[in-house]
């Protein structure tokens, strides 16, 4: 019902006359030089540094991070404490690409690879709160600092850098946009879903 109201304005059936066109074209003939296996396999360590980067995130987090004690019994408010610095944390992670710092595509997957070092890490955190140095607030304000940091640089040096693995052509950079945004949401996906998988293993 949208649509065929929208349709009636002259701007919008000019947008869905070009949609159509582009459609139909797609399908006819090529809109790539290059095959898109071979592109998608110009950004495939790309990808990979942006999907493992969110599958671990999002496989401790928010999942164990909510599970989380603070060793003040009075202090109620700490999981909210930790998610702050982890969204702040983060932040400044992400403008780390702005300073110049970049790694070569073989390092950038294996630091990726490296952040799975926290998910046990946050799993101890949350099942034994009152071990040292798990008992600390301190840590694990740390810990997720360290986190956020790597989250953060990691997903914007993964997705800045995928683009431009393939040649200044506006039809294989718009391929290499799709195949990164995919390994994202994939990564998210993949991610959430070890999460539920690893509270319900633990019984948390």
């Amino acid at each position: 019902m949208f649509r065929m109201i929208t349709s009636k304005h002259p701007y919008m059936a000019e947008v869905l006359k070009i949609e159509q066109n582009r459609a139909k074209s797609s399908v006819m003939t090529r809109q790539t030089r290059r095959p898109v296996l071979a592109i998608v396999k110009d950004v495939a360590p790309m990808a990979f540094g942006a999907w493992c980067t969110l599958a671990v995130t999002f496989t401790v987090f928010p999942a164990q991070v909510v599970l989380w004690q603070s060793s003040d019994p009075s202090n109620t408010g700490f999981v909210s404490q930790v998610i702050y610095t982890f969204q702040v944390v983060d932040t400044i992670g992400r403008f780390i690409p702005n300073l110049g710092i970049n790694l070569r595509p073989s390092f950038l997957m294996a630091f990726t690879v490296a952040r799975s070092l926290f998910i046990p890490l946050f799993i101890c955190t949350s099942l034994y709160p009152t071990v040292v140095p798990f008992h600390y607030d301190w840590f694990k304000h740390m810990q997720m600092g360290v986190f956020a940091l790597t989250n953060g640089a990691s997903a914007t040096l993964s997705m800045v850098g995928g683009p431009q693995r393939v040649p200044n052509d506006k039809a294989e950079q718009e391929v290499a946009g799709y195949t990164m945004g995919f390994a994202l949401i994939n990564g998210i996906f993949v991610g959430s879903i070890l999460g539920i998988c690893t509270n319900l293993g633990l019984g948390q």
